[in-house]
């Protein structure tokens, strides 16, 4: 109430936007809440340190700060003279510090279901953030149907290191767990990445039940275990390890639950779900209390003619995709050719979400509203195929190398790269760009590390075990630093920043 009451002492009111951009959780989740109670529309972005160099939390904080027509920023008191070097105005920035010496009674609105709650920013995997819109319906229907998929309850102890300014991190493992009044304990993802242990470590002394790490996370994990690892862990309270935000890689998947058997970890406990942040969080759940489904197809008619034919046990050419499970209860789910027709099961095309926890679209941005929202669906940008009514993601449409007739899948290519010995998950990234001049999408591929004979060996190997494998052969080959992969706030690799820098001629190219 202080806080809140301290926002309407500098002129905010219902209906009015703010930017939370705040370095620690209590911080935020205040901030959070004072917003919602005073019918302040609230947007939680990821803070930004520094402004005078290039960085990528400032740069979309400025972005932000204009799409949403020049808000209220409420800001760390540790962080607040960095902002002010910022082309943002020293009188949109609110120190929070200020807002904690308030005293008095704050008014509280009315407000109403379909009253706009809150704006939640896209990570970012494909192109600029654009701010998704949702209402207390919006997310009431989600959280609820979260809560009756995992059966929450207040005996539940949650465990997170997702980031509050992701819609994982901030629906998922607060606003949920809050509703049923569960316990719940967070950890800063900077921390995370540099030290996964202090994730292992409270997963186990907080006697966890629920928590969630998608391929990103898992690969640090599994990288740390095979370093060092403590003999007292106990993972065996823990029922759900939500497993989404990304093409999940069950090569990394299997791995994570072979690493931490030992400590007690069922393998029922991994949970495999999908869902994006403009229908709030989540689409679709897999079954509770049973093990990650992973099925295998048949690659060719798969990518060639997007038909999702299963596999026998003696093929050698397929692709093996993890069943996401069924949609919700409030939202539901069709798949739709190029034609906009929906097409039958097993048929790979666009997947399209309606429900009432999709939202009605982005804060002033018409145009992407216009190709997103069509009469209540939202496209999703993903394709994939139902098989008995669950769902079986298979890439992005914008993530797409179409070669000879056939659509490859870049997550695809990366995993059958992965076999070939030296390269490692999340140092190799694959992507394209379409060659006006020749009339072809292009197939670049990204390894880290330095331009030297044993490099050139690699990359002759990878080009090798792609041709054989698949007939396709990498253009070019592009040795990068770790720091060149830039990813979203859920981990997801953004190739096509990648592919601009490779346009712009930022990187040293290798042709074999």
């Amino acid at each position: 109430m202080k806080v809140l009451y301290g926002l309407q002492e500098h002129g905010l009111t219902a209906g009015n936007r703010i930017i939370l951009s705040l370095e620690t959780s209590e911080e935020t989740l205040t901030s959070l809440w004072a917003a919602f109670l005073g019918g302040i529309i609230p947007s939680v972005i990821q803070p930004s340190l520094s402004f005078s160099d290039y960085n990528p939390a400032a740069d979309k904080a400025k972005k932000i700060f204009h799409i949403l027509n020049d808000p209220y920023v409420i800001i760390s008191h540790r962080y607040f003279t960095n902002w002010i070097k910022a082309t943002i105005p020293e009188s949109n920035l609110v120190d929070f510090s200020w807002l904690t010496r308030s005293d008095g009674s704050p008014s509280l609105p009315d407000l109403y279901p379909d009253d706009l709650a809150m704006i939640q920013f896209s990570s970012g995997s494909t192109g600029d953030p654009k701010g998704v819109k949702l209402t207390h319906r919006n997310i009431i229907s989600n959280i609820l149907d979260i809560i009756a998929g995992i059966r929450l309850t207040d005996e539940d102890v949650s465990v997170s290191w997702m980031p509050l300014y992701h819609d994982m991190g901030l629906i998922g493992f607060h606003i949920t767990p809050t509703l049923v009044g569960c316990q719940q304990y967070f950890l800063d993802p900077v921390d995370f990445v540099k030290n996964p242990s202090l994730w292992l470590d409270n997963l186990s002394d907080r006697k966890c039940t629920i928590t969630g790490c998608p391929n990103f996370g898992q690969a640090l994990v599994n990288r740390y275990v095979t370093r060092k690892r403590s003999s007292t862990w106990d993972f065996s309270g823990i029922r759900v390890i939500f497993n989404g935000a990304e093409p999940i890689s069950t090569r990394i998947m299997g791995l994570f639950l072979e690493n931490l058997s030992p400590f007690g970890l069922q393998p029922v406990s991994m949970f495999p779900a999908y869902g994006l942040a403009e229908a709030t969080l989540a689409v679709t759940f897999a079954p509770l209390e049973k093990e990650a489904e992973v099925k295998r197809f048949q690659r060719i008619p798969l990518l060639k003619d997007g038909l999702a034919l299963e596999a026998g046990q003696d093929e050698e050419n397929f692709i093996e995709l993890v069943n996401l499970g069924k949609h919700l209860l409030n939202c539901t789910i069709r798949i739709v050719g190029d034609n906009g027709v929906e097409v039958p099961e097993r048929t790979v095309g666009s997947v399209h979400v309606r429900g009432e926890n999709v939202s009605a679209g982005y804060f002033k941005n018409n145009p992407a509203t216009r190709q997103t929202f069509t009469e209540g669906w939202l496209h999703t940008g993903d394709l994939g195929f139902l098989s008995e009514g669950n769902l079986f993601i298979v890439g992005r449409l914008k993530d797409v190398i179409f070669v000879n007739g056939t659509n490859f899948y870049a997550h695809d290519l990366e995993h059958v790269a992965l076999a070939v010995e030296g390269t490692a998950p999340g140092k190799l990234v694959i992507a394209a760009y379409f060659d006006e001049q020749e009339g072809r999408d292009k197939m670049l591929v990204f390894l880290v590390g330095s331009d030297s004979e044993p490099m050139r060996i690699l990359f002759a190997g990878i080009k090798s075990h792609l041709l054989q494998t698949l007939g396709l052969g990498p253009d070019m080959f592009i040795p990068v630093k770790s720091s060149d992969i830039p990813r979203t706030s859920s981990g997801k690799i953004q190739r096509y920043k990648m592919v601009n820098r490779f346009l712009q001629g930022e990187f040293n190219v290798v042709r074999l």
